[in-house]
């Protein structure tokens, strides 16, 4: 069925867990508000909304022949179903492959868990094995330090887990700063290889790539960007305890922890953050894709180089 082939990447691209019919319910209402009102206001919530709705036309185009069409509701919502079918099933088809992926990736490592990672039983993993859990837990705190592994595995208040803190993984070589607390940030090694194991192939999560740590030209084509913040909640399920994917997993929300990632990317506060963005992104495809390919991603400003400025001398 096309609509359950367009669907598979909605999870991936577009959203992580909103419903299509919430999605253009937002675009529809914001039709009618226009009707009435110059000037709308919405909410963070409604904007995010929206925002992936215009990623659900980029990514899954035949929505918007769906809804200029002449089909009923019940046509419509038959459709949107099986496009929800197709997105929640390619999230378990990730999910079931990454869980399988991560037992292998800690299990080959040099600090090899003892006992090994289970592939398939997820009950070892997560705060109950110290290789799971160094990753796992929030950079506020340190897992080395007994408090904090008891703290963690008893529930207690000062040591709760939630999406308010950035996960270990995140960060390159699982380090954080707090004085500088963007350095290293979205680099860790396990983000880079599960985004290559789900969005160009599990045998390319083993291979390495330079670590540039230049800042190149911007980045002008962010499309990777919405599979990055996915991956970064695939990852955190592989690595938890979780039997099933769920919005909250104890109290960490995935939902709120997607949306701190969209507001990193989408919304920098400053041109320092922006530059600072792009940069990142920069790095992204020089680890995923090589160096090589720069110019797909990066082009230069042509008028800038020695061929214009040849041209421009003649006249």
């Amino acid at each position: 069925d096309p609509y359950l082939m367009a669907g598979r990447a909605i999870r991936r691209l577009v959203c992580l867990t909103d419903r299509i019919e919430d999605l253009v319910g937002e675009y529809d209402r914001r039709t009618s508000l226009y009707d009435e009102d110059d000037d709308p206001q919405y909410s963070e919530e409604e904007e995010r909304t929206y925002q992936a709705f215009q990623q659900l036309l980029r990514w899954v185009p035949c929505i918007r022949s769906l809804i200029s069409s002449q089909s009923d509701g019940h046509q419509l919502n038959v459709i949107y179903q099986k496009l929800n079918r197709g997105a929640d099933s390619a999230r378990g088809d990730d999910a079931a492959s990454m869980k399988l992926a991560v037992a292998s990736w800690l299990n080959e490592s040099s600090f090899a868990p003892d006992p090994p990672i289970h592939s398939r039983d997820k009950t070892g993993r997560g705060f109950y094995n110290n290789a799971t859990a160094k990753f796992l837990c929030p950079v506020d705190f340190d897992w080395a330090d007994t408090a904090t592994q008891e703290g963690i595995r008893n529930y207690e208040p000062n040591f709760q887990v939630t999406a308010h803190s950035w996960p270990s993984f995140l960060y390159k070589d699982n380090k954080y700063d707090q004085e500088d607390p963007t350095k290293g940030l979205f680099k860790g090694d396990f983000l880079v290889r599960a985004f290559k194991h789900i969005f160009t192939s599990p045998s390319s999560a083993a291979e390495t790539r330079p670590d540039e740590e230049s800042t190149p030209e911007p980045l002008y084509k962010q499309s990777r960007t919405q599979g990055e913040r996915r991956t970064r909640s695939d990852l955190r399920f592989a690595l938890s305890s979780c039997g099933s994917w769920r919005i909250v997993d104890d109290d960490f929300d995935h939902d709120q922890f997607y949306a701190y990632m969209v507001d990193y990317f989408e919304h920098p506060p400053t041109p320092t953050a922006k530059t600072s963005v792009d940069a990142l992104l920069v790095w992204w495809n020089r680890r995923v894709f090589g160096p090589r390919s720069v110019s797909t991603y990066s082009p230069q400003v042509a008028a800038h180089y020695s061929v214009a400025n040849t041209s421009a001398k003649r006249h």
